[in-house]
């Protein structure tokens, strides 16, 4: 399994590298790793990003939501903000 911290530094690699990007991104990982991910997005390394901070451009959202989304009737058809509803930001 990779480490949470490994994946936020490819995501902030990511933001960094492409600073006028702008487009949401997500932390998907089991329910019970939700605070570990909301703990590293929060490290002082990741709020001297160039642009916002990762936890406010970040959200995390578990594989049980992505599951329930998957099961939505007309999904090919929903935009992406139906995202929104499922993802959570650190506090």
């Amino acid at each position: 399994m990779i480490s949470i911290y490994s994946g936020i530094l490819r995501m902030a690699d990511l933001v960094a590298l492409q600073p006028n990007m702008n487009v949401k991104l997500h932390i998907v990982s089991a329910s019970d790793r939700r605070e570990k991910v909301f703990e590293e997005i929060r490290r002082p390394v990741f709020s001297l990003l160039e642009g916002r901070p990762l936890s406010e451009i970040c959200t995390f959202i578990s594989y049980d939501s992505i599951d329930e989304l998957a099961q939505k009737e007309f999904l090919e058809h929903m935009s992406e903000s139906v995202l929104d509803e499922y993802s959570e930001m650190p506090e």
